[in-house]
């Protein structure tokens, strides 16, 4: 029997779709890893292990289904990591680093400084809020809203009906815009 690498054995319409889902998927799900840990550098490791199962279990998941597959192997690779945070002793808690989100704006070096630093406040005030949202709302929230998922990918995501999905999304939206409100003195 001949030794060949998985992706010699992986047929090339397969492997196209799996480096096109690699071009078009590989930003937002390092962005929702961010957002469920909190972490970047956590993130970027969460959304390559992702990935790597993928292109694992390529012969198995249907090309269609590579995006909500990968955003549910990035959910349980971070709910594993939140889990195993708990049970660790949180030394060295003032060598933490104060993560910065980036700027929204295109040209940040060109924009008024009052543009800038409004830009930054709301960005910071809707990650916050969206932290503030309980967990289960959370997630169906930065499914849907933030992702762009459908209601039916978020649910195979969750592993949940579509109709649960349907109201954490409702009460995560309601609780999302007291919080922003909140946050954002208009």
């Amino acid at each position: 029997m001949r030794n060949t690498s998985p992706e010699q054995q992986q047929d090339p319409v397969t492997m196209v779709a799996f480096h096109r889902a690699l071009g078009e998927h590989a930003d937002s799900l390092k962005t929702y890893a961010t957002r469920m840990l909190g972490d970047p550098i956590a993130a970027e490791d969460i959304a390559q292990d992702a990935f790597l199962a993928l292109y694992r279990h390529l012969h198995q998941v249907p090309i269609a289904a590579f995006r909500p597959w990968l955003f549910r192997v990035a959910r349980n690779l971070c709910l594993d990591q939140i889990r195993r945070r708990k049970f660790k002793l949180s030394l060295f808690r003032d060598l933490q680093k104060d993560d910065e989100q980036p700027l929204a704006l295109a040209d940040a070096d060109t924009a008024p400084p009052d543009q800038v630093a409004e830009t930054r406040e709301a960005n910071q005030a809707i990650d916050a809020a969206i932290r503030e949202l309980p967990a289960k709302f959370r997630e169906a929230f930065q499914l849907c809203e933030v992702e762009g998922l459908s209601y039916e990918d978020a649910a195979a995501i969750l592993g949940c009906p579509v109709k649960t999905v349907s109201t954490r999304l409702f009460r995560a939206r309601q609780r999302f815009k007291s919080l922003v409100s909140r946050l954002i003195k208009v």
